[in-house]
């Protein structure tokens, strides 16, 4: 009979762990940090990449875009793509925050993948089973508002030389 109380208690205890280990899952967030861009106006004219529009502003993944535009900001991205719900690229809460800011578009300068947990090689019990995430991918980019183009310049009509038909 000691036995069976035994192994209710191991179950028991396995069930809380793994309980733990969904709620901290459930509560793994990408982390985003937003700055102001401070200075002299940085204006530039883009010559054309690539680009992914989702969730209402541009994330131009190479080049830049064929357009003036102003930068307003940085915003870099810190998430587990397992556990934080995927990629920075498309992801509303960098959309939310470029909006707020008054952005119309991110420039992904980079994008590197740092730190590994759990595994094989890990110190943690059960070889890093409860350890969950692995790498962390960062992402870094400019925050940027597209300006309006230049008014066309006005063209001189050239006037008829000749005489006027009425």
């Amino acid at each position: 009979m000691k036995w069976g109380t035994n192994m209710k208690q191991i179950i028991r205890k396995i069930t809380l762990a793994l309980a733990f280990g969904a709620s901290t899952h459930a509560m793994a967030q990408a982390k985003i940090d937003f700055a102001t861009y401070e200075g002299p106006p940085r204006i530039m004219q883009g010559e054309g990449g690539t680009k992914i529009t989702k969730n209402g502003i541009d994330y131009w993944t190479t080049g830049t875009p064929p357009r003036k535009y102003q930068v307003i900001g940085f915003v870099q991205d810190r998430r587990d793509e397992f556990m934080d719900g995927g990629h920075a690229i498309g992801s509303p809460s960098i959309t939310a925050k470029v909006k707020h800011a008054g952005g119309d578009a991110v420039i992904i300068e980079s994008q590197d993948e740092v730190g590994k947990t759990g595994g094989a090689g890990s110190a943690s019990p059960f070889f890093g089973f409860f350890a969950m995430g692995g790498s962390k991918t960062v992402t870094r980019m400019l925050v940027i508002k597209y300006l309006p183009d230049a008014p066309a310049q006005a063209v001189p009509i050239p006037l008829s030389t000749g005489p006027v038909k009425q």
